[in-house]
């Protein structure tokens, strides 16, 4: 409070205006000014109709709605929103306090100013009454205030003599209790060494009167091994106890060790275990239990090196170390998937080979193909002419002669046998498989004479006619004349005009149309039908000429 009122004084004689015009001064009755402002907009409503958000919701407020009806959102209300306002806090600083800060408005100034309106005095007027049920509290902040001293409180209790003698028997007990039965003994030894002792992990590491006889060297060497699978976190502690009779402060700090793949080191450091390794200190007889921690994203085989440094030095500067060493092994989480999939895929292959052995089985068992039919029955007689007679042409006259003649001599033959007496008997005659030599055999099997029975040839007569039959075979067949361009044509247009004559008569016919031979004289029709044939010829000529062009 007197460096406020020195920072008033300064600041007032800076600027040359009195404290209670300062800035600093002028918010001090803001509050009081919101709270009757806050009195007064409450009690509106009682006598004023559409004091608020809108009209007959004076003391609550409609909730905002954010899209339509149906699928927007409602916003939610407070308590004083609902109609249900807090009871108006009065927060104000007494007359006194304000004077010791320096803090007491002026006449002029504008907080006065505000309090003297006629308006605010006339609305007073009229919400008296409903100002007074509101705010029924309405306490003299003026005069409310707390006395006090920055002396301390002392105060003075006579005691009677009964009640001195019992303090004093009381102290007398405590002091006994507080006492060593074993003072007084010269062999009993004290189990708590007189200089910095510390057990760490069983082993006792104790001052050896200095700090750097053994640096370098490790003292105490303790292992932790953690096996967690990957994602999962494994625990372990470590208990350190201070058996010695001084505070020991200590320190972690971790070791650097050689890695084995420099080239496939990661440059950036990933921690796996996790503790407390701020600095802490241990009293003595204080047991402290350090919680170590392993989680491991990636499987695989971690250990670091921590030590433990301790003020004062023990053991002669000699390390105290700890290697953690962690397993996180690898979860085959899919094993049971892979399972399935490989049992599926097992059924599947089994299907697929018990399917096409089935296959394979039913491709062999099938109905025998159909016999083709013999290569002969696609053989012309020309062809089967000249395979049998290689020297010979083949002409279609001198065949059908030769065939006749073949059978007049087979008939021959078995007339002359005796083996048809009568006419009406069938005889059976083959077939002649076109071969001239069979032929000739044949006839000369045939009588040398003439018989008198009817329909039977003599040697002479049937080898006459077979060797000119043959001889005209010898003769090659006159070449045909091709088929020009120009014959192909004529034919076409030929067929055409037929065609186009065919289909007018078909049509006249339909129709029921008359002749037209019923009009005009025979000497005009066939006049008429003289220029239509020479019409055609030329026609077909000019046609047959652009077609070879």
């Amino acid at each position: 409070m007197t460096e406020r009122r020195r920072q008033q004084n300064f600041i007032s004689q800076l600027l040359q205006k009195p404290v209670e015009d300062l800035l600093m001064n002028q918010s001090n009755r803001f509050r009081e000014i919101q709270e009757q402002r806050e009195v007064i907009s409450r009690g509106l409503p009682a006598i004023e109709s559409g004091h608020g958000c809108r009209m007959g919701s004076e003391f609550w407020t409609v909730p905002q709605r954010f899209g339509d009806e149906l699928s927007g959102i409602t916003a939610t209300l407070t308590q004083t929103e609902r109609g249900n306002p807090q009871p108006i806090t009065h927060i104000a600083q007494p007359h006194s306090t304000r004077l010791e800060s320096g803090s007491v408005l002026s006449d002029g100034s504008v907080s006065r100013a505000w309090n003297q309106s006629q308006y605010l005095q006339r609305r007073q007027h009229e919400l008296g009454d409903i100002l007074r049920e509101m705010d029924f509290n309405q306490p003299d902040m003026d005069a409310l205030e707390v006395v006090g001293s920055n002396q301390p409180f002392t105060s003075s209790v006579e005691c009677s003599p009964l009640l001195e003698e019992e303090e004093e028997e009381r102290m007398e007990g405590e002091h006994k209790e507080n006492e060593d039965p074993l003072a007084f003994y010269d062999d009993v030894m004290l189990d708590v060494e007189l200089v910095p002792a510390l057990r760490f992990c069983g082993e006792l590491a104790c001052w050896t009167g200095t700090a750097i006889s053994h640096q370098g060297e490790v003292g105490i060497s303790a292992r932790l091994t953690f096996e967690a699978v990957v994602g999962e976190s494994a625990c372990s502690h470590l208990e350190l106890k201070n058996e010695g009779s001084t505070a020991i402060y200590y320190s972690w700090h971790r070791l650097a060790r050689p890695h084995s793949f420099t080239e496939a080191r990661s440059q950036r450091y990933t921690q796996y275990f996790y503790f407390n390794t701020s600095t802490a200190v241990i009293l003595p007889g204080d047991t402290e239990c350090i919680l170590f921690t392993f989680k491991s994203m990636y499987p695989g085989i971690l250990s670091e090196v921590w030590q433990l440094h301790t003020h004062p030095v023990l053991l002669g500067g000699a390390s105290l170390q700890v290697t953690l060493r962690g397993v996180a092994l690898y979860q085959d989480k899919t094993a049971d998937q892979r399972a399935a999939l490989e049992l599926e895929l097992e059924q599947r292959k089994t299907k697929s080979v018990c399917r096409s052995m089935v296959y394979e089985l039913l491709r062999n068992v099938h109905t025998p193909e159909r016999p083709r039919s013999p290569p002969q029955l696609y053989i012309t007689e020309e062809e089967h002419f000249l395979a049998s007679n290689p020297n010979l042409h083949y002409h279609h006259e001198p065949v059908e002669a030769l065939k006749r003649l073949w059978e007049q001599a087979h008939r021959s033959k078995v007339i002359g046998l005796g083996k048809a007496e009568s006419e009406h008997i069938t005889v059976e005659i083959p077939v002649w498989d076109l071969d001239v030599d069979h032929l000739r055999q044949v006839v000369l099997g045939l009588p040398q004479e003439d018989t008198e029975s009817e329909g039977v040839m003599c040697r002479e007569e049937a080898l006459r006619q077979c060797n000119s039959l043959i001889l005209q075979l010898h003769q090659p067949q006159p070449p045909t004349k091709p088929l020009t361009l120009h014959c192909i044509g004529l034919q076409l247009w030929r067929e055409l005009c037929d065609g186009l004559v065919s289909e007018a008569l078909w049509i006249r016919h339909m129709l029921g149309l008359p002749e037209n031979n019923k009009w005009g004289d025979a000497q005009h029709e066939q006049d008429s039908c003289e220029d239509t044939d020479t019409f055609k010829h030329s026609l077909l000529h000019h046609n047959s000429c652009v077609i070879l062009l």
